[in-house]
């Protein structure tokens, strides 16, 4: 990113927390989630499915990423605010 945006990564770094209050990893992580919360809400997609669909490999670590951007785990999520008839256990 920092190369795209002709800065040094130290300065790009400070800009872009200071642009966005968030690191550039804390910045994809809330968009990943925000896309995330749109499959647990209107699809019946198992939970690995839509780790795998938002970029992560390791469902563990989507799990904990979202839970801490959330406070609720993926499924709680789900359970919580998905529309209805899309409700699976997963």
């Amino acid at each position: 990113m920092a190369a795209k945006a002709r800065m040094g990564e130290r300065t790009f770094l400070r800009r872009f927390q200071k642009a966005t209050g968030l690191t550039p990893t804390e910045y994809v992580q809330h968009l990943r989630v925000g896309k995330a919360r749109e499959s647990l809400e209107f699809s019946s997609l198992a939970m690995k499915e839509i780790a795998w669909k938002v970029g992560y490999e390791d469902y563990g670590a989507f799990r904990k990423v979202f839970q801490k951007i959330m406070g609720l785990s993926p499924g709680d999520y789900r359970l919580r605010f998905s529309v209805p008839g899309n409700r699976t256990r997963n």
